[in-house]
């Protein structure tokens, strides 16, 4: 009979249910933040192959003959240039982002610069000669002291660059891409002059760094 006792007095008792799912608990934290750190590093590596795939395929497309290139990517276009045309296909990467949306993988643009001069005819001259202020003062305005209609640039010449950045991809979005949309009927000031033009462009990108700068 003691022996009986002892044996139900030394018997192992069995953890209480509230431990059992308190080490549950603990040991499924454990597990879901294992797999958190494994789905983020898988991926990370995916996203940083796939990204490096694109940027190879943009630096292989870089060094390749304009006219060949343009038949894979626009073969209407193709046809138009040729060798005393001077041009060259450049390629980038690029998306958008939206706050309940990001663009990955990125989308590749392609756009297609000229290297040879460039003459504007409009823009040597870009009045409009319809306008009163361009017409010759007749005397009466001259020596009675007219008032003369004061030209506000209304109407004048802006060339608009119609060759903006286009989406290399055989599928047309329903509303057109935001990136095409907003490079293609960007309007900006020509100058006949050469050196001037180039004083311009150096301008825009000293003012774009200047609000990059200030976005940090």
């Amino acid at each position: 009979m003691e022996k009986n006792n002892y044996a139900i007095e030394s018997a192992p008792s069995s953890p209480p249910v509230e431990e059992m799912m308190e080490l549950d608990g603990r040991q499924q934290r454990v597990y879901h933040r294992a797999a958190r750190m494994i789905q983020r590093t898988w991926r990370r590596h995916v996203d940083t192959r796939v990204f490096q795939y694109f940027k190879n395929l943009v630096r292989f497309r870089n060094q390749g003959e304009p006219r060949l290139l343009l038949k894979n990517v626009n073969p209407r276009e193709a046809n138009i240039l040729d060798a005393a045309a001077g041009v060259h296909i450049r390629f980038r990467l690029g998306g958008f982002s939206l706050p309940s949306q990001t663009t990955f993988p990125p989308s590749i643009y392609y756009k297609i610069y000229t290297h040879r001069p460039i003459v504007d005819m409009c823009a040597n001259s870009p009045k409009d000669y319809t306008h009163p202020r361009q017409k010759r003062s007749v005397p009466r305005q001259i020596h009675n002291g007219r008032t003369q209609v004061q030209d506000d640039h209304a109407g004048w010449y802006h060339r608009v660059e119609n060759n903006g950045w286009r989406l290399l991809s055989g599928k047309a979005a329903l509303l057109g891409d935001i990136i095409t949309l907003e490079t293609n009927g960007r309007k900006v000031e020509f100058h006949n002059s050469k050196l001037q033009r180039r004083q311009d462009v150096d301008r825009r990108k000293k003012r774009r760094k200047i609000e990059w700068l200030k976005q940090m």
